[in-house]
């Protein structure tokens, strides 16, 4: 057997109905959000982090597409911790991309960058990745993901 697509969901049969099929949809992306947060906090590596962006992504776009599925009030409040993750995720991607920018032109096109200025590149990252991975601890022990959790469990639409 080969590896299952990125695209790929268990449990999906034809057919089926289009909530039942969301809420099997969005608990492959949540639980894989979980795994990579998990991956991330044992090896903080940046190509970790990056995968906990695209995990969040997934899920956040994956959501825009069930909201009518789901109690509106807790979606959202679910739907919005996720933006802010993914928002808070994306302002240290920028600067690690900006980093490996700086890097580029500093060994192809010799370009100087002042010690300071990379010093203020690093502490500004260091400072966004510390602010991010309190707000993915919290995440991760939060109510409103609970009661997410539990909302694709249940059977029927909630109105």
């Amino acid at each position: 057997m080969g590896k299952t697509k990125k695209w790929e969901i268990k449990g999906i049969k034809k057919r089926q109905g289009f909530c039942n099929a969301g809420k099997i949809i969005l608990k492959s992306r949540v639980d894989h959000l979980m795994n990579t947060i998990d991956n991330y906090f044992n090896d903080r590596t940046v190509e970790n982090l990056h995968q906990v962006r695209i995990a969040l992504r997934r899920v956040r776009y994956n959501m825009e597409l069930f909201i009518i599925c789901f109690d509106r009030r807790l979606f959202l409040r679910f739907y919005k911790k996720v933006e802010a993750l993914q928002d808070n995720s994306g302002l240290v991607r920028d600067l690690d991309v900006f980093k490996e920018n700086v890097a580029s032109l500093r060994t192809e096109d010799h370009v100087r960058v002042s010690p300071s200025v990379q010093h203020k590149i690093e502490a500004k990252r260091n400072e966004l990745e510390n602010k991010l991975e309190l707000e993915l601890m919290k995440f991760q022990h939060s109510k409103t993901l609970k009661d997410f959790y539990k909302s694709l469990n249940s059977q029927g639409r909630k109105k």
